[in-house]
């Protein structure tokens, strides 16, 4: 992490940071819906392709007026189908808008306005790293 307090390079450095440091500041809570024991010490993730997320903030937290909802309504959840880790936005399945000619299409979350509700198992080598058991 940068050394400096003025914000101007902090921001120099979080917008110039490698591609390996941008993917790991892709990260998000993990709450679950259902609990699981093996992750009890985990409180953050990161977001990978295939997890399940609920949209917590924004236009699609709460049914989102600006996109044709309803406000006060249920949160947004969906699979995360991309990552673009140079803006640090994530994709989710059902967050979309509608375009001038009717065409919908997919809106970009921050990653910081979303929680992990499920991961994607298929990678037990992503499991074993947050569960502790490296056997």
């Amino acid at each position: 992490m940068v050394k400096s307090m003025k914000p101007s390079k902090q921001r120099k450095a979080h917008f110039n940071a490698p591609m390996h440091e941008k993917r790991k500041r892709m990260a998000a809570r993990l709450q679950l819906a259902k609990p699981d024991a093996r992750f009890a010490g985990v409180r953050t993730v990161t977001v990978r392709e295939g997890d399940i997320v609920q949209v917590t903030r924004g236009d699609h937290a709460h049914g989102g007026k600006r996109h044709g909802g309803k406000r006060k309504g249920t949160p947004l959840t969906g699979a995360v189908l991309r990552i673009d880790s140079e803006k640090g936005r994530i994709y989710v399945e059902g967050v979309t808008a509608k375009k001038a000619d009717d065409r919908e299409e997919a809106v970009p979350v921050h990653v910081s306005n979303v929680v992990v509700t499920q991961l994607d198992e298929s990678d037990r080598f992503r499991i074993a790293k947050l569960t502790g058991n490296r056997s």
